[in-house]
């Protein structure tokens, strides 16, 4: 089968690359720059590049019109403050070079957005989840939360925060709660719909087993490591501080950092479990999950 990955250039589409491969697909992957990804990846010579900018359809080289499924795996929340408005022109171009294609599916991996009062970029996750669904191809979205892999986001800046700081002064929404999941079980539920027709039309949420506060997910990172670490909670720092904090203290940018502090307000818990029924799998704790990212360092 002839697959396309749309963000081939990131944490999630460099580690699916190798899964499909293995799988026997012929991979597609868009790309803005052929040199950046022969430099980066390794599997350059087994897969086909065509270039283009989501954000600039005239930039666009035609997608394979023999494609079968296409991965929709673009987010464009660290590059500007108007993420939210880039997201949809994304989507709406990348909608309209499927539609000159046989692609019979669509994947999305999104957030997961149950609560009601959703972050500005929780929103725009649920928005291009509607802009997607206006294509020929059926839609499966797997939502997230929080993914724990060895290079992920979320996994950076925990390890910045507990490796860094002995004693943190921390904002209230370290106890909001949320239900992180392993890369490896966020690849298996991405091979695993493909093509797969009991996900057609479907909006699916994974997790991992375990609830917990950002904040059990900060000791617990500690103690998996040997460490000793003590966190207390100050509720009056604003949102525009506790953004500041991480920029300064990991590696991210501010404006990503506004984001996530933005959204760390929402609780992302798995409500739906009908992924369960059509694609039965016991997925990796916490625990499991920072180990074996730790083997990965």
């Amino acid at each position: 089968m002839k697959v396309l990955i749309a963000g081939a250039n990131g944490y999630i589409g460099t580690r699916l690359i190798p899964v499909l491969l293995e799988k026997g697909c012929e991979v597609v992957c868009l790309v803005r720059d052929k040199r950046r990804f022969n430099e980066k990846s390794d599997f350059s010579s087994r897969v086909t590049l065509i270039t283009g900018d989501l954000l600039h359809a005239e930039s666009m080289e035609s997608f394979p019109p023999d494609l079968d499924a296409a991965f929709y795996l673009v987010h464009s929340m660290a590059q500007s403050n108007d993420f939210a408005d880039l997201e949809t022109l994304s989507a709406q171009n990348f909608i309209a070079s499927t539609k000159k294609t046989n692609c019979k599916q669509i994947i999305y991996l999104s957030g997961i957005t149950n609560d009601d009062n959703l972050s500005t970029h929780l929103k725009s996750r649920r928005h291009v989840e509607d802009v997607l669904q206006t294509g020929q191809a059926a839609l499966t979205v797997l939502r997230a939360a929080i993914i724990i892999g060895s290079g992920s986001a979320s996994f950076e800046i925990i390890r910045d925060l507990t490796e860094k700081l002995p004693v943190m002064t921390v904002p209230r929404w370290v106890n909001t709660r949320c239900q992180p999941i392993a890369i490896r079980d966020v690849l298996f539920y991405l091979e695993n719909v493909l093509l797969n027709e009991q996900t057609f039309g479907k909006t699916c949420d994974i997790g991992g087993p375990d609830i917990v506060t950002f904040k059990q997910m900060m000791l617990t990172y500690a103690e998996v490591r040997g460490q000793k670490r003590y966190l207390i909670t100050l509720p009056f720092l604003s949102p525009k501080i506790s953004s500041y904090w991480l920029y300064f203290v990991t590696s991210i940018s501010y404006p990503l950092a506004q984001s996530l502090v933005n959204s760390m307000k929402n609780e992302t818990i798995c409500r739906d479990h009908k992924i369960q029924e059509i694609i039965p799998h016991p997925c990796l704790s916490y625990a499991e999950a920072l180990h074996l990212a730790f083997e990965k360092i």
